[in-house]
């Protein structure tokens, strides 16, 4: 299953040239200095973690919630996210790098074990996963940026207006579509902070949106993922997706004013004289 169809029409052909300059194949060279060689894709990595630490510590004082702990999970999501990415990656597809789906749940997993560990529980302890929530995709723009620079997550052949000039032909890139979508989820998250919303609803919005989002940009990778049924994008993003939902129904549940039996009648207090 794919949306390959719904980004694919026909472009006149006096507008082929333009779409070309839209989206180009850019090569951005590692940057020498001295025996290190620097490659921008960790640049950008790094420059995501320090913009997700910012982000959190300032939401985190947004919301009146404690600095400290709001720091320590960050780091902890952020280990546990790294080294969960490479060990997925090769159970899941046997050979080394990093796997998105893999670094989020280890995160998830090693952010939950450490508000355990501080014996923050139920809405407290998702407050604090909320705010990680939050802060996320800012940060994960710019790992899907360094995506983009390296062209390392190249999809199938197409002629849709938001293919890249590869050097075989135009496709896909799936870190810029990813990119593409962060931003707007980003935009989103702007919007709806305009006003306080209920705790969790970050949380679950985030799982319930990329969840389907992954679940169709897998169907623009090339044949060859291993899959048992569906590919092990698909079924993370399903269960995402289902994650998402349940935690946007208990914010709902907890936010939801108490229901009067009809008929009851509410006691009025008498005054104190």
């Amino acid at each position: 299953m794919s949306f390959h169809g719904a980004f694919s029409f026909s472009v006149p052909i006096e507008l082929k040239f333009l779409v070309s300059l839209v989206l180009p194949y850019i090569e951005v060279p590692n940057i020498p200095l001295g025996p290190v060689r620097v490659y921008p894709f960790g640049i950008l990595v790094i420059a995501g973690i320090l913009t997700g630490i910012r982000m959190i510590l300032w939401r985190a004082s947004k919301r009146g919630l404690d600095r400290q702990i709001a720091f320590r999970l960050c780091a902890i999501t952020a280990l546990f996210g790294l080294a969960g990415s490479y060990l997925l990656r090769l159970l899941f597809f046997s050979r080394g790098g990093i796997y998105s789906f893999g670094g989020l749940l280890s995160g998830l997993a090693g952010g939950a074990c450490y508000l355990r560990w501080t014996k923050l529980r139920g809405a407290a302890a998702l407050d604090y996963i909320d705010v990680l929530a939050f802060a996320f995709p800012f940060a994960w723009a710019f790992g899907r940026a360094g995506c983009s620079v390296a062209h390392d997550h190249p999809g199938v052949r197409t002629s849709s207006w938001l293919a890249v000039r590869f050097p075989d032909g135009p496709r896909y890139d799936l870190g810029l579509l990813e990119l593409m979508f962060t931003l707007v989820l980003i935009a989103l998250f702007l919007w709806l902070d305009r006003r306080p919303r209920p705790v969790g609803l970050y949380c679950g919005l985030f799982f319930a949106l990329y969840g389907p989002f992954r679940f169709l940009l897998d169907g623009l990778h090339e044949p060859g993922v291993p899959r048992l049924l569906l590919t092990p994008d698909q079924w993370f993003g399903l269960l995402s997706t289902i994650a998402g939902v349940g935690v946007l129904w208990t914010a709902r549940i907890r936010t939801a004013p108490p229901r009067m039996h009809p008929g009851a009648r509410t006691l009025k207090t008498p005054p104190v004289k």
